[in-house]
């Protein structure tokens, strides 16, 4: 049988005295009223002999299962008529929120299921609907953004991911320091990023470097907010870039050449896209096969390859003369893409340097997608914008739940 310090250490139910236990339809019913001496009015919050009984009102609550069996707790309230205040009120709940019908502890146990567990399961456990356990996670998840500070953010990456198909596309920010996802918005134009960065300027927040790839949108609303802070781009991007070019070298040829020259060139994507230091024995062999036969493709792969040595070098004094001769060299090639590859480097030469003092990357950001196209994957979708936002907010410390 239920007590007065069962429901206290159970559910959290301070202040009341247990009535009776009720079974019905297979669930639990535990009947609780407030001690007369812990009553307060709700309005003044004057004390229980300022007070006078003056109706009955009754409320259930959904309260924590028992194994597979659910439990709630009827409240038998009353109406108060106070005389500091004057007023006649309902009296105060104090192991539930507002107009709520379910408990505090309740509330505490969904956010904590919520953490290693989809909405969906942690709703069939409890024997809720869906929809309450979103709402309690995502008022949760509210309360811990506000809690956020910005104050100590140095250094962070911004980048786009796809929403969804169709071109949908959301910006992200992250604390590179922290891991954190501090912004995110719909879009990956300026307008995405701006009304971020003035938040960090009207809150003095002492930022050094902000990471980005080559995208003109981002450097623009960076410029236009925030123009003393260093841009660096992100070595990903700019390697993308030139395997790109080396791909686009190689279609070229394809389309020009005829006969053996064709055919050793046919089914070298993947072999020019790799690195040096991953060719197997076979690839190296095939590959000096590819130099023997075409000479220009050789020289955009050894392209390739030094521009990802740049950002070993130990220092800027060493990259800038090294940066400086590739753009040279790539010119001097005659390959189209490689030399339109030059002149956007050397469009961006002092944002690609800026490596060298910050050393900074959009890495952990690019990392972090596969986290958040796995969140995408456990809800099929997210028809709640703000909610999806929300759990990117906390993906730092998220556990995907997964079967096994």
């Amino acid at each position: 049988m239920a007590t007065t310090t069962f429901l206290y250490h159970t559910l959290g139910i301070m202040g009341y005295q247990h009535l009776r236990t009720e079974y019905r339809d297979g669930c639990v019913y535990h009947h609780v009223e407030v001690h007369e001496h812990k009553r307060t009015c709700r309005g003044c919050r004057a004390r229980w002999h300022k007070l006078t009984l003056a109706g009955k009102f009754e409320r259930t609550f959904r309260g924590l299962p028992i194994g597979t069996r659910k439990q709630f707790i009827v409240l038998h309230g009353h109406e108060q008529s106070c005389s500091d205040c004057g007023k006649t009120l309902r009296e105060p709940i104090s192991f539930a929120d507002g107009s709520r019908r379910h408990l505090r502890a309740l509330s505490r146990y969904i956010i904590e299921l919520c953490q290693i567990a989809t909405i969906k399961h942690a709703a069939d456990m409890l024997g809720v609907g869906w929809d309450l356990v979103k709402e309690v996670y995502k008022e949760s998840l509210r309360k811990r953004l506000k809690r956020r500070k910005l104050s100590k953010v140095r250094y962070i990456a911004v980048d786009e991911f796809a929403v969804r198909k169709g071109h949908r596309y959301m910006t992200v920010v992250l604390d590179l320091e922290t891991g954190e996802i501090i912004h995110s918005h719909l879009g990956k134009d300026a307008g995405a990023l701006i009304p971020f960065l003035w938040k960090l300027r009207r809150n003095q927040v002492r930022l050094e470097a902000i990471a980005i790839d080559m995208s003109d949108a981002y450097i623009k609303a960076i410029k236009q907010v925030l123009p003393t802070v260093d841009i660096v781009h992100d070595p990903f991007h700019v390697v993308a870039l030139a395997q790109r070019a080396i791909d686009e070298t190689r279609r070229d040829m394809c389309r020009e050449l005829e006969g053996e020259p064709r055919r050793v060139l046919k089914g070298t994507r993947f072999l020019l896209l790799k690195g040096l230091e991953n060719l197997k024995e076979s690839a190296l062999e095939r590959l000096t096969e590819l130099m023997q036969l075409n000479e220009p493709l050789y020289r955009a792969y050894l392209l390739k390859e030094d521009l990802r040595m740049f950002w070993s070098m130990p220092n800027r004094e060493v990259a800038e003369p090294f940066l400086d001769g590739w753009i040279a060299q790539a010119h001097a090639t005659g390959l189209k893409h490689f030399a339109t590859l030059a002149s956007t480097l050397n469009k961006h030469r002092a944002r690609l340097l800026a490596y060298f003092k910050h050393r900074i990357s959009t890495g952990p950001l690019e990392g972090l997608n596969n986290k958040i196209k796995v969140l995408k994957r456990q809800a099929y979708g997210f028809r709640d914008m703000e909610y999806f936002q929300l759990r990117l907010y906390f993906l730092h410390d998220a556990t995907p739940a997964f079967p096994g």
